[in-house]
C-alpha cells in the first residue's frame, strides 16, 4: 500500500498571508495615514490579492483597527495598588505608542474607528472589554473601601483616563512619554477622591 502524503499548506500559508496583510497594513498607516491609505500599496506589500483582502476583513477601516491593535501587547496587572492597576490598563497603547511608528499606526487606526462603522463598534467592544469593564471594577472596589468617592461615573472615569491618550496621539500628533500611564491614573485617582 502506498501512502499519499496530504498538503496542509493552505492554513498555514493563508495564515502567513494574513500576517502579511497586517505588517503591510501597519506600514501603509504609518507612511500614509488612514485619510489616503491604499489597499492597492497593501496588497501589493503584502503580495496578496485585493480579493482576499475583501474577503477577510468586513471593511478596510476593520483590517486598520485588527493592524492597529495587533501592535497591543498583552495586558499585565501588577498589584494591589490602584494607581498601579490602572495604569496597568493604559500601558499596553503606552508601550505600542513608544516602539517604532506605533504612534502612527495607532493614531490612524484611531481615525479609521471614526470614519468606518463596523471598525468603531469594534474598537468600542475592545474599549470596553480591555479598559472600560476591568476600570469599573477598580472604581466600585476603591469606591467600597472609600478611597474614591460613591457617586463616581464610569464613562467620566474611563473618559479622564482615555482622553489624555487620544489627544496626545490623534491631535498632537506625538509619541507618549515614558511614564505617561501612572501619571495619568494618578490624576484620575485624584479627581475621583473621597473628600
Amino acid at each position: 500500500m502506498v501512502e499519499t502524503k496530504t498538503r496542509r499548506q493552505g492554513p498555514k500559508r493563508s495564515e502567513a498571508s494574513r500576517a502579511a496583510i497586517l505588517v503591510a497594513t501597519r506600514e501603509e498607516l504609518a507612511e500614509n495615514g488612514w485619510r489616503k491609505f491604499s489597499v492597492d500599496n497593501v496588497a501589493r506589500r503584502a503580495r496578496a490579492s485585493k480579493q482576499t483582502i475583501y474577503r477577510w476583513w468586513p471593511s478596510i477601516g476593520a483590517m486598520c483597527l485588527e493592524a492597529g491593535l495587533a501592535l497591543l501587547p498583552p495586558m499585565q496587572s501588577r498589584g494591589r495598588d490602584p494607581r498601579e492597576r490602572v495604569a496597568d490598563l493604559l500601558k499596553p497603547i503606552e508601550a505600542a505608542a513608544r516602539i517604532g511608528t506605533g504612534h502612527a499606526v495607532l493614531r490612524a487606526s484611531m481615525i479609521a474607528a471614526t470614519d468606518d462603522p463596523g471598525a468603531g463598534e469594534a474598537w468600542r467592544g475592545w474599549i470596553n472589554s480591555g479598559v472600560r469593564s476591568p476600570l469599573r471594577i477598580i472604581m466600585a472596589e476603591l469606591a467600597a473601601k472609600r478611597v474614591i468617592r460613591k457617586d463616581w461615573d464610569i464613562d467620566a472615569a474611563t473618559e479622564t483616563l482615555l482622553g489624555p491618550l487620544w489627544h496626545r496621539l490623534v491631535i498632537m500628533r506625538a509619541p507618549v512619554p515614558e511614564g505617561f500611564a501612572m501619571d495619568t491614573a494618578d490624576r484620575m485617582l485624584r479627581l475621583f477622591e473621597e473628600r
